[in-house]
């Protein structure tokens, strides 16, 4: 079988979608199958996209989420495929493209497209996106539609993405397949963690957006942690500077760590080993693979209950998914609990990397895709 991983931007980049789309073609050439890719930009799009951004903003005074949620950029992505494509001499059996659907609504080539999002724009927009007018909305909706429709194969990474699928689009679920999204970190092996004897708590958030990630319920909860405690509780954030005038005690700012960078990439791994607990009060959430993380270092983590972060957070068992309408003081009960229950604490960082193995990881995604792929031919 032989698959070509299509984006936008190099799929052989981390910096594609978060590192996601290299990890999916890292993971199928180290598997069975004949990898190989399309990258669909070129020097003259990054001209092309600022265009058609100023057009919309300007003369049709209309709020786009982004290009790729367009019939403008969503019609020159299909022709840019369809432009490589033909020039192939041996096609692949499949045509991966993740998070693709403005690639695959308008081709017209002839060949099998997987498509994978983290969501559907029916679930996005309102969520991730805001204030989107109505006909903006419409015609990402309609792009939606079409690659849902066109794709030969469809791969989400959970049960909030696969049920828009079967609901908000009523699509044949025969070609749908729910396969969890892995770490986009280097494997490490890890035990199960104890807080035995630790009189210094460790925190961790890894984000990069203050408001959407949480940071202001992130902060308050240490706050209430260090009130009358024996223990000292520590709040370490990746992905933020320190902002001016920030006086808050207890707190660390890494600012942003890239993965591409040896040295960075040491200093996040270094996060992660040395923090017991993984808060992230989410607002909006599609998969996120900090949980995938979190989960492959064995560290509990407390969330919200939004989005997909269901399959990534098994509540009560990988740590705790709190409703969004709770607050710093639920999470600070909830990590005081797993403090006080030091045996409670244990077998929920062994359940997190038992979960890691078993589904939060590339390898996994890898043998699934090709399992469906496989029985999708016989």
């Amino acid at each position: 079988m032989k698959i070509t991983v299509v984006s936008i931007s190099d799929p052989k980049d981390k910096r594609t979608w978060s590192g996601t789309t290299s990890h999916m073609y890292e993971t199928l050439s180290n598997s069975e199958v004949d990898v190989d890719t399309i990258t669909l930009k070129n020097w003259f799009t990054k001209f092309y996209i600022r265009y058609v951004r100023f057009i919309y903003k300007f003369f049709r005074k209309q709020k786009i989420a982004n290009f790729e949620t367009t019939e403008i950029g969503a019609k020159y992505w299909g022709k840019r495929i369809d432009k490589i494509i033909n020039k192939q001499q041996s096609k692949s059996d499949f045509y991966l493209c993740p998070a693709g659907a403005s690639v695959i609504a308008y081709s017209n080539s002839d060949v099998n497209f997987i498509y994978a999002p983290d969501a559907t724009y029916k679930l996005m927009n309102n969520y991730y996106y805001s204030g989107i007018d109505g006909k903006s909305a419409n015609i990402g909706d309609k792009i939606d539609s079409l690659a849902i429709k066109n794709a030969a194969k469809i791969i989400v990474p959970s049960k909030w993405a696969y049920n828009s699928i079967s609901q908000d689009y009523l699509q044949n679920m025969d070609k749908v397949s729910l396969i969890h999204f892995g770490s986009n970190m280097p494997f490490q092996r890890t035990v199960s963690r104890t807080l035995d004897n630790k009189n210094v708590i460790n925190l961790l958030l890894v984000g990069v957006e203050w408001k959407r990630k949480g940071v202001d319920i992130a902060l308050e909860t240490v706050n209430l942690l260090n009130r009358d405690s024996t223990k000292q509780y520590i709040l370490t954030i990746v992905g933020l500077d320190k902002p001016k005038d920030f006086k808050q005690k207890n707190v660390n700012f890494k600012g942003k760590l890239n993965k591409n960078n040896e040295r960075e990439l040491k200093l996040l791994q270094r996060e992660y080993n040395n923090t017991d607990f993984f808060i992230m009060p989410t607002q909006a959430e599609a998969a996120g693979i900090v949980f995938a993380e979190a989960a492959m270092y064995g560290i509990p983590t407390i969330t919200y209950k939004t989005g997909g972060v269901s399959d990534y957070v098994l509540n009560n068992k990988t740590g705790f998914t709190l409703e969004i309408n709770d607050g710093a003081m639920q999470f600070a009960e909830k990590i005081r609990l797993l403090v006080k229950e030091n045996k409670l604490y244990e077998q929920i960082s062994k359940n997190a990397i038992e979960y890691y193995k078993d589904s939060l990881n590339w390898r996994t995604w890898s043998k699934n895709l090709a399992d469906f792929l496989e029985k999708a031919n016989n």
